[in-house]
């Protein structure tokens, strides 16, 4: 209802028959007991960061979003050279502002057989983002801007973008923010050092402690060539400085369509 897909109603016994119609609908099923096979179940496919991110309701409406928007673009077979060299420019756009890069990173995704969709975040999923197959040759990441700066919002696409890079296609990898990597699973430690790496290659890793100003982390971005807020979140995630330091260079994005 809040995301416009139902109408409002009042949650009264009267209204029950015609809502449960609406959401079958909407999850594309025939019955509850279809739902609960379909959706309920994918519960044990989540590779998710927090045992108790466990809201199935939200998290699979989220998703469901996704998928619609999904089936709305045709591309081609998904072709692994293809996305790695997709990935590589998608690298060099992190400089630019979201009304210039967003619609150039999805033709690129889509060209290699993924398709980026953008679905704003859903109350009780705290999803930052997933990587999935819709079939064994459609590959799918989505993203929420759960978080809304730049630095968040390109390290969860590289993220994203490992998992269907590094990991088979049968799991549904869904990510949160800021979920802490002590209890991570072994992919999700891997697609998290890819991304660090792929961002800011570890011959570059000596500098980073070095960099104690925004004057000095502009000038190691613009040499990297990558945007300088994802330079201030790998310092602040390694404890190089503090989470309060640097923030005016990071950027909110907003998503566009």
């Amino acid at each position: 209802m809040n995301q416009g897909v139902i109408p409002k109603c009042n949650l009264i016994a009267k209204n029950k028959p015609s809502l449960v119609k609406k959401l079958l609908h909407f999850f594309s099923v025939a019955s509850p007991e279809d739902w609960e096979k379909c959706y309920a179940s994918l519960e044990v496919s989540f590779r998710r960061t927090r045992e108790e991110q466990s809201d199935v309701g939200a998290i699979s409406a989220w998703l469901r979003l996704g998928e619609i928007e999904a089936e709305k673009l045709d591309c081609p077979k998904y072709s692994k050279p293809k996305f790695e060299k997709a990935v590589r420019e998608i690298r060099t756009l992190t400089v630019l502002p979201p009304e210039e890069f967003e619609l150039r990173m999805q033709q690129l995704c889509r060209e290699a057989g993924v398709v980026l969709v953008l679905v704003p975040s859903i109350k009780r999923a705290h999803v930052s983002g997933v990587a999935r197959w819709l079939n064994p040759h459609k590959a799918l990441i989505q993203l929420s801007l759960y978080g809304k700066t730049n630095d968040r919002f390109w390290f969860n696409f590289f993220h994203e973008a490992a998992h269907i890079l590094l990991h088979n296609k049968e799991n549904i990898f869904l990510d949160e923010w800021d979920s802490g990597e002590s209890s991570a699973s072994e992919p999700e430690r891997e697609a998290n050092q890819w991304a660090r790496e792929f961002l800011i290659p570890s011959e570059y890793e000596g500098e980073l402690a070095r960099l104690q100003s925004k004057a000095d982390v502009v000038d190691f971005a613009k040499r990297i060539g990558i945007h300088p807020a994802i330079v201030v979140g790998r310092l602040q995630h390694d404890h190089l400085i503090d989470r309060s330091w640097m923030n005016g260079l990071k950027e909110s994005v907003c998503f566009q369509g």
